[in-house]
């Protein structure tokens, strides 16, 4: 059992809970003796609280006194903490505080516990009163001032105990307070709603009002029962907002008259009912061919656009959409004709087959229409037309796929992939599958290689030029010369290197082309089983495909 502890305290609850923790007991076992009770005293001359003698306590108790002189109180409680043992009286309940917390109601349940038949009136009504005193001070309720009608309510319960009429919740007033009168009621103004229309997204600038709370105005103060005075400065707040600000895009100014929620930043307002926030991203349940988004002309609109429709009847992207941003972030369907263009593209739904996307990096979860990027994630591809340097693929049923390094988990029938590094497949489960090596069927590539010569007929002409006038650049434009026809001949000789890889067996009929030139080329059709590495072994005028040892000649 831990020993009882002596505790002098403003907060009941709060030295309970520190009881509990050191004594490692729940603070549901916790129960505590009230044995003194010290009223502190401030007003609108004093800005402390103060130690009062109860002559001159009783003079604060008047209420006029306490509305002109705006009188606060506060209490120290001296209580003995302890471990609750076997407890005779339970009462079970609920606190009805209302709007400003001047007229605050126990609300007693029928199903407490009260062992009636075991006291006199007299005895349970003192039992009952010291019970509810601690209800009070543990809920941070003033004891012992403005409390006759809850004396009053008590004694009128014990009888109606006593009659075996307590078979319904019964309501008990705790504290007698002052409620204040208002002169202007409090309300919460959403300025940007203002700026908001059908279906457009919310634009705010910098340092501007999102929300203004009006605070109450009193035309009378209050006292409640925490013992605070309840005027325009306490502002008890009642129908400020209720959401989660976020603290990098939003500040708050505060004054006696209002709270302001003000934007940080130029950006997009986000509120969902719970959350406000702003920044640069854009959430849009759905975007159609006619519905003007943003100021396209606007070059500060390098923003985020997250477009959210989870009716999978509805496209996110609406047909013939045409979309250009920093980063794209669709949740639903991208629909017919659309054109999405983005360094960054996520897309959880579908792309329609007639649709293109255009980016630096993309991930999209079943695609089948066309992208362009220089990275690629695809959860599964349907039928869809990939473009890029790096692929990786999840599963697959048909598509073609032009890059220079490929993965894919798993391919069923008619996927066609044509690499000029690597190609490297987990499961081949189907057949009519094409893995190609040949750098002039992939589209970025062949332009590169037109882009070298350009440059180097470029440079041949400035060679001449330096061999007349400058002949210090000879060196410079010759080492330049001689690095892209080393980086032409890298990738017209790829197949060298190229590799394919399938690592379980094969379960069909597929095919291996390794593409040497436009005159010579080795095709191998699979059987189903399994195989190593598929590469070419090159001497001199011999290539050999391994591990089948196909080879041809090449003079």
């Amino acid at each position: 059992m831990p020993t009882k502890e002596l505790i002098k305290t403003k907060h009941i609850k709060d030295a309970l809970s520190n009881y509990a923790t050191d004594n490692l007991i729940p603070l549901s076992e916790c129960d505590f003796t009230l044995h003194k009770i010290e009223t502190l005293v401030k007003n609108s001359r004093n800005h402390e609280f103060e130690h009062y003698t109860k002559e001159r306590l009783k003079e604060y108790l008047d209420k006029d006194k306490i509305i002109n002189e705006h009188v606060e109180f506060t209490q120290i409680y001296t209580i003995t903490a302890m471990q609750r043992e076997t407890q005779e009286l339970e009462l079970l309940y609920s606190i009805d505080y209302g709007k400003y917390a001047t007229h605050p109601k126990l609300i007693l349940s029928p199903e407490s516990k009260i062992p009636y038949k075991l006291y006199k009136p007299l005895e349970l009504l003192k039992l009952l009163y010291k019970e509810f005193n601690k209800i009070k001070v543990y809920n941070n309720i003033l004891i012992q001032l403005f409390d006759e009608p809850m004396k009053k309510a008590l004694k009128s319960f014990v009888k109606y105990l006593y009659g075996g009429r307590f078979t319904k919740k019964v309501k008990i007033p705790l504290f007698d307070g002052i409620e204040p009168i208002i002169s202007r009621e409090s309300r919460a103004i959403f300025w940007f709603k203002e700026k908001e229309h059908e279906g457009m997204i919310i634009e705010v600038d910098e340092d501007e009002i999102l929300i203004e709370y009006k605070k109450p105005l009193y035309g009378r103060n209050g006292l409640n029962a925490h013992g605070k005075n309840i005027d325009t400065v306490y502002a008890q707040n009642a129908d400020d907002v209720d959401i989660e600000i976020d603290p990098k895009s939003i500040r708050i100014e505060e004054d006696k008259n209002s709270k302001r929620y003000i934007s940080k930043k130029r950006g997009y307002v986000h509120y969902d009912g719970l959350h406000l926030s702003v920044d640069n991203r854009l959430r849009l349940h759905e975007i159609s061919r006619n519905k003007n988004v943003i100021d396209s002309d606007d070059e500060d609109n390098n923003i985020d656009i997250v477009v959210a429709q989870h009716d999978t009847t509805k496209d996110s992207i609406g047909e013939g959409v045409e979309l250009v941003s920093e980063c794209i972030h669709v949740e639903g369907f991208v629909g017919a004709n659309s054109t999405l263009e983005a360094s960054k593209l996520e897309i959880k739904g579908a792309t329609h087959q007639d649709s293109q996307q255009y980016a630096k990096f993309a991930n999209i979860n079943r695609h089948k229409g066309t992208l362009r990027c220089h990275e690629a994630k695809i959860g599964l591809l349907e039928g869809g037309i990939v473009h890029a340097t790096k692929v990786h693929v999840e599963s697959s049923l048909g598509g073609q796929i032009y890059a220079q390094d490929v993965t894919i988990g798993h391919t069923k029938n008619n996927l066609k992939v044509y690499a000029s590094n690597s190609i490297t497949v987990r499961l081949v489960s189907g057949e009519d599958n094409l893995f190609k090596i040949n750098y002039k069927d992939i589209p970025v590539l062949k332009a590169k290689i037109e882009y070298i010569d350009r440059e180097i007929e470029d440079l041949k002409y400035k060679l001449e030029q330096a061999e007349r006038f400058k002949p210090q650049d000879v060196d410079l434009l010759d080492n330049e010369i001689a690095s892209l026809k080393v980086e032409k001949k890298n990738i017209i000789h790829c197949y060298k290197r190229a590799t394919i890889t399938v690592e379980q067996p094969f379960r069909g009929l597929n095919h291996i082309v390794f593409t040497i030139d436009d005159d010579h080329e080795i095709h191998y059709k699979t059987e189903p089983k399994a195989y190593l590495p598929f590469h070419l072994q090159v001497d001199d005028q011999k290539i050999t495909l391994l591990p089948p040892a196909i080879s041809i000649t090449i003079e």
